[in-house]
């Protein structure tokens, strides 16, 4: 990176850490079922009925009542059964990862097709998550959220480009920044939005391949391994730790070959 690009670089990250930059707000839908879950006057009824006065988060979790996600669900579960079944955690998890996509837009057309391109990286991530959580026995719904939340802080950081004209709005420059800067500003937002402390360290840790850490492995090598299995191969060194940990140490594009049948339901059903 020249000294130019690195000069804008620490200008946009010290915005972001004075507070100066917007920082976005948790979705309001998942705030809203938050405040439900948290209140223990909440019945299985009425938390139905919220989510079932939003049609489309209402069929986007309905699509998880015969998935792995829920093992022994069924087709034809009412919105109350499924709830039941899922739990505050998982519920949680999954109107966060739905009602997140809502962010990944922007008024200037190359910043919006750029928030696109994260965006379907950021499926495909979460896709790999939930097929290596169902090997490596990982809670799957952890899992996917973060393997979307991976790459949060790339959301306000193309925010901010629109008020700096000046910087160059190729693609390749954009993913340059957002690889450089999204690790920090990710783990600010969920800071912010009081994620688990599991998830804030997995955006943190976004690009650090060679990581080492004591102990099992954790949500963080599964969500490394999945964004190594969305990277040029030739660029990285295999195995990388978080493979050991997880006992995968086939080469990354024999593991991407023996996931694709998982890869594909799981796109579906995070479409």
């Amino acid at each position: 990176m020249s000294q130019s690009a690195n000069a804008v670089r620490f200008a946009l990250l010290t915005r972001f850490l004075k507070g100066e930059a917007k920082v976005p707000q948790m979705p309001e839908a998942a705030l809203r079922i938050r405040r439900l879950l948290e209140d223990p006057r909440t019945s299985l009824e009425q938390l139905a009925r919220v989510i079932n006065s939003d049609p489309p988060l209402a069929a986007y979790l309905m699509q998880f009542a015969d998935s792995p996600l829920l093992r022994g669900g069924r087709q034809g579960m009412s919105m109350r059964d499924l709830l039941a079944r899922l739990g505050t955690r998982q519920l949680n998890d999954l109107v966060l990862g739905f009602t997140v996509r809502h962010l990944f837009a922007s008024r200037e057309t190359i910043l919006q097709q750029a928030f696109a391109l994260r965006w379907r990286r950021a499926r495909e991530r979460a896709a790999y998550c939930a097929a290596l959580a169902q090997r490596c026995s990982l809670a799957l719904d952890d899992a996917m959220l973060a393997g979307l939340l991976q790459d949060i802080g790339s959301l306000p950081l193309l925010d901010e480009l629109q008020h700096w004209p000046d910087f160059p709005r190729e693609m390749a420059a954009l993913d340059e920044l957002c690889d450089q800067l999204s690790a920090d500003i990710g783990a600010l937002v969920l800071t912010r939005w009081q994620l688990p402390a599991a998830v804030i360290e997995c955006a943190r840790q976004r690009g650090q391949w060679q990581r080492q850490h004591e102990g099992a492995a954790d949500l963080t090598d599964l969500v490394l391994v999945a964004s190594a299995l969305q990277a040029d191969a030739a660029t990285l060194l295999e195995p990388l730790p978080a493979q050991k940990r997880l006992g995968l140490q086939q080469p990354l594009a024999e593991l991407r070959e023996a996931l694709r049948p998982e890869l594909q339901l799981w796109l579906r059903l995070l479409a």
